[in-house]
């Protein structure tokens, strides 16, 4: 198969960057050719080599709405709409694209929307979470242009079952064409502790991987810290990531007198993360809204027990009191117990440390991502070419 994976940006880490940097590795492991396609200020398309070490196109994907004066931005846009996609038709033919797979659909990216109705190509559109609920909630009203790629999409796939239903609970019509695959990671990529790793100024510490949005809940965490402080004052907890919410988390936490136990590290490198990570005695996701929870899987890679929430497609990945232990959202009792539970009883927290790494290779591989993904685009073509003969 000749593959075209369009995405947003170039990033090397965030859990749409895993997921596709994965796959295109499975993809080109199994044989199949892999471009890859940014939206980026060039009006002329040009080739570059991507920040994971492959072949890629950028070019100027021009809307007819933006900074400018309305009637400027269209006039813009009547002039750039037709080049831009002359440029990425002849993209197409001339690599021979059987599958363009969109991830995390932006506005602008419905000029692929185009091009699966002008030519003979699949099209699978890949949604992740914040391009259909930013900040946890659906996207009202959404664009013409977004639901134009929705439309035109031979297959839409979500990372759980439960962000389908909740997808389609906002388009109906879209019923015929979704699936879920859940996501996967790789462990073998995953950093593990070094001489010189990231550390913290102690030596048990909870950890947690999120951003500083209201949806991620982070204040229900402080609440239930200072629950747990109390029990186990030896015990600090790590927050990485970033967001709006920092200034008024840290507030909180000074409110709650837990400030001299809480780090705010701030975005990190992957690999620091990950070191970090290594390092913890449990992981937690707090999370009020989550569509499926990568970074659990990256815990499990590192043989760390975890506590979440029964948000979202949370449940899918993780058996309570089996592989993890699960809470509701929103409720700082129960997460204080169930992280106080782990750290005080040591047989609990290796057993869901090692029955968490065990399902991680049993189901949740990026592999078995990449051949999900891969049984998709061969039924789409077989189907396309059983058309072709009728």
């Amino acid at each position: 198969m000749r593959i075209l994976l369009v995405v947003p940006q170039d990033e090397e880490t965030g859990g749409v960057a895993s997921v596709v940097g994965n796959l295109a590795k499975y993809f080109v492991a199994r044989g199949h050719k892999v471009l890859f396609f940014h939206p980026t200020a060039s009006f002329f398309l040009r080739r570059r080599t991507t920040s994971l070490g492959f072949a890629s196109f950028n070019l100027r994907l021009q809307m007819p709405y933006g900074e400018r004066p309305p009637v400027i931005s269209i006039l813009v846009f009547v002039l750039l709409f037709p080049l831009a996609m002359c440029q990425l038709i002849l993209l197409i033919r001339w690599h021979k694209i059987q599958i363009i797979n969109i991830h995390y659909p932006a506005a602008n990216f419905f000029y692929f929307a185009l091009c699966r109705r002008l030519l003979s190509v699949s099209l699978i559109t890949s949604v992740h979470g914040a391009d259909v609920f930013p900040d946890g909630h659906l996207k009202r009203p959404s664009s013409r242009a977004f639901r134009s790629i929705l439309l035109a999409s031979d297959v839409i796939v979500t990372p759980s079952k439960r962000f389908r239903q909740d997808l389609l609970a906002a388009y109906p019509e879209l019923s015929g064409t979704t699936t879920f695959i859940h996501n996967g990671v790789n462990p073998d990529e995953i950093n593990q502790p070094s001489a010189d790793s990231t550390r913290v100024s102690h030596e048990r510490y909870i950890l947690c991987i999120s951003a500083y949005k209201q949806q991620k809940a982070i204040d229900v965490l402080l609440r239930a810290f200072q629950k747990v402080h109390q029990l186990e004052p030896a015990v600090k907890l790590v927050l990485v990531g970033a967001g709006p919410l920092r200034e008024t988390l840290e507030d909180l936490a000074t409110s709650f007198g837990i400030c001299e136990q809480v780090e705010f590290l701030g975005r990190m490198e992957h690999g620091d993360a990950m070191k970090l990570l290594s390092g913890c005695d449990v992981f937690v996701l707090p999370s009020r809204f989550e569509t499926f929870g990568i970074v659990i899987l990256e815990a499990w890679a590192c043989r760390k027990p975890v506590v979440a929430t029964t948000a979202g497609g949370i449940p899918e990945v993780i058996e309570h009191r089996e592989n993890g232990t699960l809470v509701p959202p929103d409720d700082p009792h129960a997460l204080a117990q169930a992280l106080l539970t782990l750290l005080q009883d040591q047989q609990l927290k290796f057993a869901i440390a090692h029955n968490g790494y065990a399902r991680l290779v049993e189901r949740f591989l990026s592999d078995h991502t990449g051949a999900k993904y891969e049984t998709v685009f061969t039924d789409l073509l077989m189907r396309s070419r059983r058309q072709q003969i009728a």
